[in-house]
């Protein structure tokens, strides 16, 4: 069974985070979707909260003058910029985090968002995804301006080649540069302007362009503004360069020390036919622009494959997932977890309750939280609901616990999503505790020697009969688990992923009554132990996956919390 972690460093949403469920449509893509549309008020991921308000500095003391997402936006173009698109390498790869020490990399955007960044990687969000997020994040949240995203990124483990323009650069030079990355001199000059329409260039950073008598007591970086509406993605930066009034362009442009003025060496070089382009209608330039941060963003090795665009899913199960309590040696199942509704702008209010029901014909109906989330996707509102599941009569190739799970509403069509009751991780009954950690895994046993029966409920089952062939010869599944966590690495702040391999053995006594099996409806328990160093790691960060014969089987399954 998948499950599908909600974002999850911080308490509030820690009822979310700390079990196994449901991933839909897949672990990658719920995850990332959370982090896109959950981005204020309940249950939100938090990620957005580094750029609220859009002149926030995340990472000091405001008087610094420094603007967090702008930031965002200059570490995506440094990480992009030196992509070797003949080669196939290079691009949104995260390796920027081992670059920072370069002359190229002036500057403290790079640790500052990295060091952001680092507590939401875990075994399915890579450091390179969000650092995509983050431009998309910025451009939305200060702007409105929504560019398509895909998760799959791959982190590099190493630094890439050098390559990205200074102010210094010669126009060959920084031209020779973009084409590397597969973009031609009206994309450059595109790009540039879209890139600068947020932020400030700092004497902190870069003393060749801003002078020292920019450093005041409430700007002590020595901020000079790229236009007059640094906090907000607008056209203003190209209609001041054009106009000659406000910031006439920024710094890069209007510095002193003619040798840095390298967004003016760009903007000239084709006549400054681009920027009047640009310039025609705020729509023209929104949609120049989204296309190139869209291209940005997805320029990636030629290895990686991303996934489709990420849309903001209506109707979502989150954690929702089996479970096992055992009460006097006797066990008891159940479903549970929450149904997030996401209700559109100028749509009718949300349902107060919803139905949830399964293919076993378990039914509840699930009321309304009382708090709600709100993003520029609009509203969300979540409905908790906890099914206790008596066993059916069970089939010797049928699981006895629901495969499909059903969400309606008068307010919505009814959705299904699939459940996979064949082998889950038990969440109650595993443990996050240092060296003694353990993985608990329910398996329904397929003892049958014929195919599956020809009813109904055996055809829906018929994805299951996989199992039977990932049998030992003494007919045990080739089960066991791998628990991965985030660990620091030399050289970067992003961290990589660690992964421990579990062994599982069959706990003949847990699922021994009179007769073999007896209550468990053909569940076996598995278990198995290995050591994580629980103190070093974020137990939310922490994942498991359940793997038969190399397969994943039950993915991004989380440990219980601490306390």
């Amino acid at each position: 069974m998948r499950l599908f972690f909600v974002s999850a460093l911080f308490s509030l949403f820690f009822a979310f985070s700390a079990r196994g469920a449901l991933h839909y449509p897949d672990a990658l893509t719920s995850r990332l979707e959370h982090l896109l549309v959950d981005t204020d008020g309940a249950f939100k991921g938090r990620f957005k909260d580094a750029i609220t308000p859009c002149s926030n500095y995340v990472s000091g003391d405001q008087t610094l003058g420094r603007q967090t997402s702008a930031q965002w936006l200059r570490v995506a173009f440094h990480d992009f910029v030196t992509a070797h698109v003949d080669d196939g390498t290079g691009g949104i790869d995260a390796s920027i985090g081992f670059e920072t020490l370069r002359a190229e990399d002036s500057g403290s955007a790079f640790n500052d968002s990295f060091a952001y960044w680092a507590p939401f990687v875990d075994s399915r969000t890579s450091m390179a995804d969000l650092l995509a997020l983050g431009t998309v994040t910025s451009l939305a949240n200060c702007g409105g301006l929504i560019v398509p995203y895909r998760g799959g990124r791959i982190d590099a483990t190493s630094a890439g080649p050098f390559g990205v323009p200074e102010p210094e650069t010669d126009l060959e030079e920084t031209l020779a540069e973009f084409a590397n990355a597969g973009f031609n001199a009206a994309d450059a000059i595109g790009l540039t302007a879209c890139g600068h329409s947020l932020g400030r260039v700092h004497h902190g950073g870069f003393p060749q362009v801003v002078p020292e008598s920019a450093v005041t007591p409430n700007n002590t970086a020595g901020g000079i503004d790229l236009d007059t509406t640094r906090t907000n993605f607008d056209m203003n930066i190209v209609e001041e360069y054009l106009g000659g009034y406000g910031q006439k362009g920024g710094p890069l442009v209007t510095s002193d020390n003619v040798t840095v003025r390298s967004d003016l060496r760009l903007y000239e070089s084709d006549g400054n036919a681009t920027m009047r382009t640009l310039a025609q209608s705020k729509e023209y330039f929104s949609t120049e622009c989204n296309s190139l941060f869209e291209r940005m963003i997805n320029r990636v090795p030629k290895d990686v494959k991303l996934s489709d665009v990420i849309q903001p899913i209506t109707v979502k199960p989150i954690n929702v997932s089996f479970d096992i309590n055992i009460e006097k040696d006797t066990p008891s199942f159940t479903l549970s977890g929450y149904i997030r509704y996401l209700q559109p702008p100028c749509s009718a209010p949300a349902p107060s309750s919803i139905t949830i029901s399964t293919d076993l014909n378990h039914t509840t109906t699930a009321s309304s939280l009382p708090s709600t989330g709100s993003s520029i996707h609009g509203t969300t509102t979540f409905y908790p609901f906890h099914l206790p599941l008596p066993l059916t009569p069970s089939s010797p190739t049928a699981p006895p616990l629901p495969s499909t799970l059903q969400v309606s509403s008068p307010s919505f069509p009814s959705n299904s999503y699939p459940l996979n009751p064949q082998t889950f991780f038990v969440h109650s009954l595993s443990t996050l505790a240092g060296a003694a950690s353990k993985v608990t895994v329910a398996h329904f046993r397929d003892d049958s020697s014929s195919s599956s029966s020809p009813n109904s409920r055996s055809r829906s089952m018929s994805r299951f009969s996989r199992a039977k062939r990932q049998q030992d010869d003494a007919g045990n599944p080739n089960l066991r688990a791998q628990i991965s966590y985030p660990t620091p690495q030399a050289g970067t702040l992003a961290p990589k992923i660690k992964t421990v391999d579990v062994e599982l053995s069959r706990n003949d006594a847990a699922t021994k009554g009179e007769g073999e099996g007896e209550g468990w409806g053909g569940y076996e328990i598995w278990e198995g132990e290995a050591s994580v160093p629980e103190e070093e790691v974020d137990v939310e960060m922490v994942s498991v996956d359940v793997v038969i014969s190399g397969r994943v089987v039950d993915g991004y399954n989380h440990f219980p919390g601490r306390g």
